[in-house]
């Protein structure tokens, strides 16, 4: 009798030892509607104004990138003043006193800016390239909800996080 309540005792002792595992999946749908709901994002660098709006979100499997087209304005001295689109790609970050995911290193991989002279355009990606980097960071782009059990035990440890089969796939290890 000892014996089998000692058994048990290390079997249930090893079981609340071993790691609680959790895939949260985020479909790229559901991700659209975060960052459709974060826009327009506005922000002023020196003399300029960039907006972006109207985002269309790409996730990026082979890369394991997101990427976000936008439609973009740029307001700056002299009259400056262009309309065109963006496309910037950058990475998901996990930040667990946030309980989010924020989008980082963001880097504009196209920009095209209608009745803006050519010349003008290696300084204008330069400043979009800030603003970007100023916005997307403040503005988590999916946060963990704290009602749901497995969110919040998913909070201890980011294991990875991946982009498969046009999801975000996160996984988490809590002990």
């Amino acid at each position: 009798m000892i014996r089998t309540l000692i058994f048990t005792f290390f079997l249930l002792l090893s079981q609340m030892t071993m790691a609680f595992s959790y895939t949260l999946e985020i479909p790229e749908a559901k991700l659209q509607k975060k960052v459709l709901a974060m826009m327009p994002m506005e922000k002023k660098i020196l003399f300029f104004k960039v907006i972006l709006t109207e985002p269309k979100i790409e996730l990026i499997e082979e890369d394991n990138k997101v990427g976000i087209f936008s439609h973009i304005e740029v307001v700056g001295p002299g009259g400056l003043q262009g309309k065109g689109r963006a496309k910037i790609n950058g990475s998901l970050i996990y930040k667990a006193k946030k309980s989010g995911f924020y989008f980082m290193d963001p880097v504009i991989e196209q920009l095209e800016i209608d009745k803006v002279d050519d010349k003008h355009i290696p300084q204008i990606k330069a400043i979009v390239q800030i603003a970007a980097r100023k916005m997307l960071k403040k503005h988590p782009v999916y946060k963990l909800n704290d009602d749901n059990l497995k969110h919040k035990l998913a909070k201890a440890m980011l294991q990875s996080i991946e982009i498969k089969e046009k999801k975000v796939l996160v996984n988490f290890e809590a002990f």
